[in-house]
């Protein structure tokens, strides 16, 4: 009974503090929608939808963001590996109203992890800044750079940042890690940045790029383990006296 007693305890503390093997992953059908703008549905129209527009009443004129995830077939990533998610677009225009300050982007994709598919679910929260347009005689735009600078030449340029909100995205637990959906920033002219600087007047076009991450899952502490392996043990010994007594 003894034997079987610490049995049971090694292979708990096997599974709790035991590392899964890096394993290919494989990602397909990643999608994205808008929500929680600021402000709210009222003033910006497209919530939970791929695209968002505010400002000028003429459509085609109205300032917005879009994202197309990335389409199939399916492709391989390795962990900490930066890759694709899809295009992020910034219809910039003048608003003529209350523009954007605020937006989140939930990014979905299905990830296979060690032959199983897992949907992860990734939320980014976009900061827009609407910038003057022409600034007082003398001074800068608010990216720093003048007037007549290539991004400043129709209107001072916009900004556009962007993280990962981390409480609000999803994790999928594999052995003693825990694998999310993070993002590595804008790829635009062939850098990454997690702000983006679009030109007036303009349609910017940037590539999303996300990465695959994992953190260790919070284990018990040692004197923890130690205080579930005694209280078993006591357990079975309790039960192994009883049962000799009865005979």
């Amino acid at each position: 009974m003894k034997h079987s007693a610490m049995k049971l305890i090694l292979c708990s503390s096997a599974l709790v503090t035991g590392l899964a093997a890096a394993s290919p992953i494989e990602i397909t059908d990643v999608t994205g929608s808008w929500t929680n703008m600021t402000p709210g549905a009222s003033v910006i129209s497209g919530l939970g939808t791929d695209t968002i527009k505010w400002g000028n009443s003429n459509p085609d004129y109205q300032s917005g963001y879009s994202f197309s995830g990335s389409a199939a077939p399916a492709f391989h990533a390795d962990e900490g590996e930066a890759f694709s998610l899809g295009e992020f677009t910034h219809f910039n225009h003048p608003t003529g109203g209350s523009p954007l300050t605020n937006a989140e982007l939930k990014v979905t994709a299905m990830v296979n992890l060690d032959g199983v598919s897992h949907m992860l679910e990734s939320v980014f929260n976009f900061d827009h800044w609407e910038t003057v347009n022409t600034p007082a005689s003398g001074e800068s735009c608010a990216n720093g750079e003048s007037r007549d600078s290539k991004v400043n030449q129709y209107g001072c340029a916009d900004r556009v940042t962007l993280a990962l909100n981390e409480s609000s995205s999803s994790y999928y637990s594999l052995g003693s890690r825990q694998y999310y959906l993070d993002i590595s920033g804008f790829l635009h002219d062939g850098e990454l940045a997690h702000e983006l600087w679009t030109q007036e007047r303009s349609t910017s076009t940037s590539l999303l790029s996300g990465i695959i991450r994992s953190k260790a899952l919070e284990v018990p502490e040692p004197s923890s383990l130690a205080l579930v392996a005694l209280g078993l043990l006591g357990f079975f010994s309790r039960k192994l006296w009883k049962r000799q007594r009865s005979v």
